[in-house]
């Protein structure tokens, strides 16, 4: 295991700024990011609640646990919650996103069936099997490039887009070559292994594009391309989240990449490749693990505006109180609402399923909520943020007094108020905030199309049998 011991220097293919990293551990972007990933395995280590036993004695992460009912579903927030906290709800695919998912794969796993290549089924319960035993860190990849949205892929692959997607270059009796790419692929730098798979959308002419399978990350061939850093020159004091860890995201390259026939989910047919994340149980408790990490984020950037109005003196406002309230009332209802999505579950099969409209609620309520909050700490700390000095200035002795004399009020020295405001512009200004809020806006899809969702799903019998009661007694009605 790599991401649990720091030696993320396997052979893995990671390009960043310019050239292919040698050790990945000695640039100071990866080992702070990756420092914060390990703190899960840390708290297993110290924390009893965060392991359950297993069948043979040994100690298995919550993450793995089978929940079978509302009780197990918050024995798990807890874990997330605890998780998220240590990096303030800013790492979004944290190892126990995906691996909650894996979690109840094997119940599901039947689904994909097996043909004369290989046992699907059985490779998933495998899988699930080797990656609770090992705690593995599992990222994904779903997402195509955007290179022409209105053509479908078998039509950009035939006009010579080999990128496009991922898509079955060669088959062999004992496995698949794929060629291709998948894009935004979150933290996939740090993980010990990938699970690749397509969202619903496939035509029937894509069946070279239907796949789902999982390697290792330095499987000969994959290339993990990065972005651009969020991190900025200067001190933590300077940018306390930029400066503390990125969420590195990257494209992946297939790059004539061999998957073994153990290490395939679904090969070649459409109909189980556009129904793979909803039917191998992944999507509902995925979102369940996310809406907690959110929740946490949230209260984080609330407590940031909050703190912001006390140290500033605005909290006399009476604006600035609504504004406060405003606040405070969205992250009590997110809280309640991941507290609904267990209390309101359902059995399918042997696995107790939290609510999905309830999560799909939170998912695009967050979104504008986190929205607001960035608004109102802008709004408190841009003016004073866009002034303060590098915080070395404070050991100059030319003008360090004339610093903290003038930057200091009776609510605040100036070294902390200028940290505060580092972390709202942090937050709100610089590309690590930026990113932080498309995240939130996009990585659970276009939130559109959840709302349209959730509207087909919403179960409104009740409220239409009213609606035609007071119809027909209107209709009823004689003078």
């Amino acid at each position: 295991m790599t991401t649990k011991n720091g030696n993320l220097n396997d052979g893995r293919e990671v390009y960043f700024s310019g050239g292919r990293l040698s050790d990945l551990t000695s640039d100071p972007v990866f080992a702070r990011t990756l420092s914060v990933i390990q703190r899960y395995y840390k708290l297993r280590e110290t924390d009893a609640s965060m392991s359950f036993p297993g069948i043979d004695g040994t100690s298995i992460s919550k993450l793995f646990l089978t929940p079978h009912s509302a009780s197990d579903l918050s024995e798990k927030r807890a874990v997330y919650e605890k998780i998220a906290r240590e990096s303030f709800g800013m790492l979004g695919r944290t190892p126990d996103f995906i691996d909650t998912g894996i979690a109840v794969l094997p119940h599901y796993a039947d689904v994909l069936g097996a043909d004369g290549r290989t046992d699907y089924a059985e490779n998933a319960k495998q899988w699930a099997k080797m990656v609770r035993r090992q705690d593995l860190f599992v990222s994904h990849a779903i997402q195509n490039p955007q290179v022409d949205r209105s053509r479908g892929l078998q039509d950009l692959l035939d006009a010579g887009e080999e990128f496009a997607g991922v898509w079955i270059k060669e088959e062999r009796e004992d496995g698949v070559i794929v060629r291709g790419a998948k894009q935004v692929n979150t933290l996939a730098p740090f993980a010990d292994q990938l699970l690749v798979f397509n969202l619903p959308g496939l035509s029937i002419e894509d069946s070279k594009f239907a796949l789902a399978f999982w390697l290792p990350l330095n499987a000969a061939g994959l290339k993990v391309v990065c972005r651009k850093p969020t991190f900025r020159a200067g001190s933590l004091a300077d940018h306390p989240l930029a400066n503390a860890f990125d969420e590195m995201d990257a494209m992946l390259i297939f790059d004539d990449v061999f998957i073994p026939n153990e290490n395939l989910l679904v090969c070649g047919d459409v109909a189980l490749s556009n129904a793979f994340f909803g039917a191998s149980g992944l999507f509902v408790h995925t979102a369940h693990q996310d809406e907690v990490r959110g929740s946490v984020k949230l209260e984080f950037a609330t407590a940031i505006a909050v703190r912001l109005a006390e140290k500033l003196g605005l909290t006399e406002f009476t604006r600035v109180q609504e504004m406060l309230g405003g606040l405070t009332v969205n992250l009590e209802l997110i809280r309640a609402a991941v507290l609904a999505s267990e209390l309101t579950g359902h059995f399918e099969g042997e696995v107790f399923t939290p609510n999905m409209q309830t999560l799909l609620a939170v998912r695009v309520s967050l979104t504008s909520y986190y929205d607001e909050v960035l608004r109102v700490i802008a709004e408190f700390s841009s003016g004073s943020a866009v002034g303060i000095p590098d915080f070395s200035q404070f050991d100059n002795p030319e003008i360090s007094d004339i610093l903290k004399s003038s930057l200091s009020s009776p609510l605040i020295s100036a070294e902390e108020r200028a940290l505060l405001l580092n972390l709202a512009w942090d937050v709100t200004h610089e590309a690590f905030g930026q990113r932080q809020r498309t995240y939130e806006l996009l990585h659970g899809g276009n939130p559109m199309f959840a709302k349209i969702d959730h509207w087909r799903n919403t179960d409104l019998n009740s409220g239409k049998e009213m609606l035609d009661k007071v119809l027909q007694d209107a209709r009823d009605y004689k003078d």
